[in-house]
């Protein structure tokens, strides 16, 4: 999956778009660390009583080059995507909404209006 300007997660009704004013040390701030390939990564437990190793995760990544986002919901092994809202799992969902609020009201996305 490329970055993308604009994401929509599957089963979402919501789509957010990159903010191209992005600085990087907003991304520290926020949590996200560099992986090998200079790519910035944030993980968040969606079932925060499981932990993060045995939880469903929100995962947002940002290009090394601050030009695009990657938002996914992944199953405990990261390599899977699930759809929080095929079941209306409401505490999934509620979780997942206030980590990526977080992320709109820090400037890091931006919610694209219709």
């Amino acid at each position: 999956m490329a970055f993308e300007k604009s994401v929509k997660v599957a089963g979402d009704t919501v789509t957010y778009e990159f903010n191209p004013g992005l600085k990087k040390y907003a991304l520290g701030d926020t949590g996200f660390v560099q992986n090998n390939a200079g790519a910035y990564i944030m993980q968040r437990a969606l079932e925060p009583s499981k932990g993060l190793a045995q939880s469903i995760k929100l995962k947002v990544s940002i290009d090394k080059n601050l030009n695009g986002v990657k938002i996914k919901t992944v199953n405990p092994s990261g390599n899977d995507t699930v759809n929080i809202f095929k079941n209306s799992n409401s505490e999934l969902v509620e979780l997942f909404r206030f980590y990526l609020n977080e992320l709109v009201e820090r400037e890091i996305l931006l919610i694209k209006e219709a």
